[in-house]
This record gives structure tokens, sequence and C-alpha cells, in this order.
């Protein structure tokens, strides 16, 4: 008759000697997992502390698409500090503070790993006019003091800060257009107005030269012309300014009728029926 009570304890003998070797290898492989989840992230600080993932210095910032602005120019306008370990840099707030700043429109911005390096791509804004005057709209997003005064402007009616093009080669010639005393609620106003001048000047035979915009009272529009300052009123639409210059084409042989000194100022509020306001 066989004995069950050995054979039971010695059942329990291997299942307890099966238990202890599985809790040993479990201990092991997690000892391996721990070192080798340690070595990785060892590694991985390695990396992103080693010198060659850091920019050192400006010059591991690649400038791309500038013609108007110098790189220096551009790289100043990062707010970097070097040198910086190409993780902590953030392309996004970088684009966004460049397209902040007055000279440039559209920004991106790459972190490269070999060769270590930011590339700046941007789209520079093109100066159209010379800007006299100027009131920042104060309700406006990042409006500053600095936006106010004498600077340029392009044709979306974005201030630029004189100073941004002040040191380049003398090859850059300045707008011809000058505009005086334009606020910054105006924008959407002025790219109406400067398409339609820019379109008149170079679409219209015989078009009179407009050299500069008075914007100083929102009541009364007034151009200054080869013929004399023309008073165009409150602006009211493309479609209207469009009848005014018309009219003030018709006009370009006063000079010939008579001395142009006598006439004060052309008033074209209704260009159907042209006024000379004289001396």
């Amino acid at each position: 008759m066989a004995d069950f009570s050995r054979i039971s304890r010695s059942t329990l003998a291997d299942r307890r000697r099966q238990l202890r070797r599985h809790r040993r290898m479990r201990a092991i492989q997690g000892l391996w997992r721990t070192v080798v989840v340690m070595g990785l992230a060892g590694g991985a600080i390695w990396v992103i502390q080693s010198p060659i993932w850091i920019v050192q210095s400006a010059d591991q910032v690649v400038i791309q698409g500038n013609e108007l602005l110098s790189p220096e120019r551009v790289r100043s306008l990062l707010g970097l500090e070097y040198p910086k370990p190409l993780w902590a840099v953030q392309p996004e707030a970088i684009a966004q503070n460049l397209e902040i700043s007055g000279p440039i429109a559209q920004a991106t911005v790459t972190r490269h790993l070999w060769p270590p390096n930011i590339v700046v791509d941007i789209e520079e804004r093109r100066p159209v006019a010379a800007v006299q005057g100027y009131i920042a709209d104060p309700a406006a997003p990042n409006a500053s003091p600095a936006s106010n005064g004498t600077g340029l402007l392009d044709a979306t009616g974005a201030w630029i800060p004189m100073e941004d093009y002040a040191l380049l080669s003398s090859s850059l010639q300045m707008p011809p257009l000058v505009v005086i005393g334009m606020r910054g609620s105006d924008r959407t106003q002025w790219v109406e107005i400067y398409n339609q001048l820019t379109y008149y000047q170079q679409n219209t035979p015989n078009a009179v030269h407009i050299s500069e915009l008075d914007w100083r009272s929102p009541s009364n529009l007034i151009l200054k012309t080869e013929l004399g300052s023309v008073h165009l009123g409150v602006y009211q639409s493309t479609k209207y300014l469009a009848q005014q210059l018309q009219a003030l084409t018709q006009m370009r042989q006063l000079p010939k009728e008579m001395n142009g000194r006598q006439v004060d100022y052309i008033d074209l509020r209704r260009p159907e029926d042209p006024i000379l306001q004289m001396r």
C-alpha cells in the first residue's frame, strides 16, 4: 500500500524548490532590466549633455531666405544665449518671436542633429513706403512705444523699424512713397489704398506721379503729386478712389493752361466735379 503522506511531502518540497528558482530568476531579470534602463537613461543624458549636441555660438545658426536683412541682424532677434543644448531650443516659440518683430513676416525654425545646428528660414517684410508720425494702435497685440514715429511700411501695413534697414548696403533704394500720420487702426484701409495706388501708377497711361500720402486728418486724405496737393476727403472705397485717380489723370494738362503757382490744391472729393482751390 502506497505511503501517500511521504509522496505528498516530496511533492511539496519540489514545488518549494521550483518557486525559489522562479523567484531568483525574476529577481535576476528585474535587476537586469533596472541595469538596462539606467544604462539607457545615462546614455541619453550623456548624449544630451555632450558638447557634440550643443550649439556653442551663433555661427551654428544658419539663416536662409534673407535678402535685405543681414544674418547677424536675424540672429540678434532669436533671443538665444550660447552655449545652448539642442534639446532646449524651442523652434515654434522662436518662430513666433521672429514673426512678432517688425522686419520678418514668416519664420520656420528647425533643429539638426548632424551637423548640430539650427536652421532659420525667413520671409522678410519688404518696405513699400516710408512713414512719418506713425501712431501704433494700442489695442493691437504686441503694440509698443517703439512702434511709433518714423519707420517703414510693408504692403500689409506692418510697421518696420527704420534701424532694421538703416545699416544695409547702399544698393537698397528707399521706397519712393512717403506716408504721414498713419495710425495702426488704418491698416486695413492702407492695404486697399496702397494696392489701388500701385495699380494706378503701373497700369494707367500718363499716370500722375504720387510721392506722398498725408493721413494726419482721417476726414481728408491728401496726396502730394507732380501737379500739387490733391484733397480726396474721407477714404470711401477702392472703386471711389479709382474714380478720383482717373479724374486726376485728366487734369494733367493743368500746368499748361494756367500758372500752377496760382493753384493752392486740387479738390477731388467729388471726382465728377473737380475744383481748383486758388491761392
